[in-house]
């Protein structure tokens, strides 16, 4: 990721910070190039480097640099190439936890607190392999230490989801136009594809779902499944969860549009969930309690007798696709910095949902919009 030695040294120093007050004398993070929540990007945080394969380790120490160990020599160079970490490792034939749990007792024997992000992520046995082969006295789950600042994204880390944003726009223009009778879905997630890639796009997570509006909606309209060779036809409609991933940062539009005239059901439905927005986004300013979003949402939907789907409401947005889901247990608040995903949906019938969203930026005063998208239904 193209960031600066300043954006490092102001996430250093808020990491450290986190550590002193938690009284930890080392840190470990574990990463790897899957999703596996919230704390998956953490590695990235604290390294500006993305994993492209493999499992790896970093060692964050208090003070001093940290030094990241990766399993194949390539990871390697990347990690020099890209990322701030100057000492990287590859120790070959050597796993990475047990190069890993060699250098803590190094460097870091008589350690007595050591934070590890994330014990939800890590290997099982990578985590007994170091209770039997490093010293250390009690290790402490940490991955909220890290999580947490990034909640809250800097100028320069805004600079990537708006790109992003600007990709999720562009692929659903992209949508519209070659939408129609006899395209296939692996042909437009191949459009899809097209846009994202030479923009600067390094993946992404769209997914589809498409079925016929008659009776209600054919199942499993709503639901966003791997792409077939079905092809479009009149009286379709087809929902796109877009959502690009810029140099880290992650992006997400949800849309909905029909071949033909839209069914009643559609209209009224989508018309609910641009209404659950509308009512959610008063909540959207700093001060605001989290949980204020998805209970104004939730409020919405029961007026109207909808069951609301009990996923995905409204969720942070950054390094990874879901920074923090917000629930109605959340007890934190909204801040100037946040980007936060309005995605609201809920059951339309059973085995059937409507989905729908995008993602605004909180600023001092209330809110931005990153997509620019119109918010009407598309009907082609």
């Amino acid at each position: 990721m193209s960031l600066s030695t300043k954006e490092r040294d102001r996430r250093y120093q808020n990491i450290r910070a986190g550590m002193d007050r938690e009284n930890l004398d080392v840190l470990v993070v574990y990463g790897n190039s899957g999703r596996q929540g919230p704390n998956t990007g953490n590695l990235a945080y604290v390294s500006n480097y993305i994993p492209f394969s493999g499992q790896q380790v970093l060692v964050f120490p208090k003070k001093g640099e940290p030094v990241l160990f990766v399993g194949v020599e390539n990871q390697r160079i990347e990690a020099l190439r890209k990322s701030w970490i100057t000492d990287c490792r590859c120790e070959a034939m050597t796993p990475v936890p047990a190069q890993a749990a060699e250098y803590l007792n190094a460097e870091f024997g008589g350690a007595k607190r050591i934070g590890i992000s994330s014990l939800s992520m890590v290997p099982v046995n990578w985590y007994q392999l170091w209770q039997e082969n490093y010293s250390g006295k009690e290790w402490i789950e940490a991955g909220a230490l890290i999580l947490e600042n990034r909640f809250v994204q800097s100028d320069e880390e805004l600079e990537k989801t708006r790109w992003a944003a600007e990709l999720g726009d562009k692929i659903w223009e992209r949508v519209k136009g070659m939408a129609a009778e006899g395209v296939t879905e692996l042909e437009i997630r191949a459009e899809m594809d097209a846009v994202i890639l030479p923009e600067g796009g390094t993946e992404n997570f769209n997914m589809m779902g498409l079925g016929g509006m008659a009776n209600g909606g054919e199942a499993p309209w709503g639901y966003v499944i791997p792409q077939t060779k079905r092809a479009m036809k009149k009286g379709d409609a087809l929902l796109l969860e877009i959502s690009p991933r810029v140099e880290g940062y992650w992006n997400q539009i949800v849309r909905v549009l029909t071949l033909g005239p839209a069914e009643d059901w559609l209209v009224k439905a989508h018309d609910l969930v641009r209404d659950a927005r509308d009512e959610t986004l008063k909540y959207l300013k700093p001060g605001e309690g989290m949980v204020s979003l998805v209970n104004a949402m939730d409020d919405v939907f029961k007026k109207h007798g909808q069951e609301v789907w009990p996923y995905g409401l409204v969720h942070l947005t950054g390094l990874d696709l879901t920074d923090y889901m917000i629930t109605p247990k959340s007890t934190g608040e909204i801040k100037p910095g946040m980007v936060v995903t309005v995605h609201p949906m809920f059951n339309i019938a059973p085995n059937r949902q409507i989905f729908w969203g995008e993602t605004y930026v909180v600023t001092n005063d209330g809110y931005d919009q990153m997509n620019r998208s119109t918010d009407e239904l598309a009907c082609l």
